[in-house]
């Protein structure tokens, strides 16, 4: 992860690759797919990209991935419902059209398979249930990456109305060893029912260092220190590198 936006990169043993998200990007600012993202598949090694993943149409969140699929192999494109019309959204399906790029649409109950150990379990969006208020956000694409008995849960920006509304009905589905804290650590999000049922070893927050937005929220992370998860945070740790064989867990940082 980097920066206040989120991306995070995932390679399983299979050797397929996936991005979720992309960071900022798309603008005339720096871009975190240009400057950041692909460099980084680069210097591993990555020419292609086995699902892009864009949990909602924030530029800080899908910015960067427009940079991605000019420059690079991407096999398949995963979004969720759109609960709301997006300009950045019809502008990334038209490039993706225009390449000729697989788009996959998901909601709840939903899984995507990766490869015969790993796959996506969807939680949200649910049709039944779109959330109006903050629309873009509420209605997020969260994913709960399961290997073996790792799992990892993939919030995207869901506030407290996303939470509540995943907790009625996938509570059970919750439980996860790392929960990637949603909407940056935002005062809005991470109530403490949430956390308590998804009850994970480790979380990690993707925010930018003096963010103009106060976050991560010290409420926040009170409740992740009452409930002893241990906390990576991108303006602390820099770079977050999570290492497992299904089983045993192993974190590095680059600071």
């Amino acid at each position: 992860m980097f920066g206040q936006g989120d991306c995070t990169i995932i390679r399983t043993k299979y050797n397929k690759t996936i991005l979720i998200d992309s960071g900022e990007g798309n603008n005339d600012k720096y871009d975190y797919g240009k400057s950041v993202v692909l460099p980084y598949l680069l210097s591993h090694n990555i020419s292609k990209i086995d699902y892009l993943i864009i949990s909602h149409f924030d530029s800080d969140h899908a910015g960067g991935a427009f940079y991605i699929l000019e420059n690079l192999k991407i096999e398949n494109i995963v979004i969720g419902f759109q609960a709301e019309k997006y300009e950045n959204c019809v502008e990334f399906i038209k490039l993706a059209k225009e390449k000729k790029v697989n788009i996959i649409g998901l909601k709840a109950n939903d899984i995507l398979r990766i490869d015969k150990e790993t796959y996506f379990k969807v939680l949200f969006p649910d049709l039944s249930h779109t959330i109006s208020e903050n629309k873009i956000n509420n209605n997020s694409l969260v994913l709960k990456l399961v290997y073996k008995d790792f799992s990892m849960l993939f919030t995207g920006d869901i506030e407290e109305l996303g939470e509540k509304a995943i907790l009625k009905n996938d509570e059970k589905l919750l439980k996860s060893t790392v929960l990637k804290i949603a909407h940056h650590g935002s005062k809005t999000s991470s109530i403490e029912e949430f956390i308590a049922k998804v009850n994970p070893k480790i979380a990690v927050i993707g925010v930018g260092s003096k963010n103009n937005f106060g976050h991560p929220n010290q409420e926040v992370i009170d409740r992740l220190e009452k409930y002893k998860i241990q906390i990576f945070r991108t303006d602390k740790n820099g770079g977050i590198s999570i290492y497992t064989d299904g089983y045993k867990i192993f974190c590095n940082t680059n600071y």
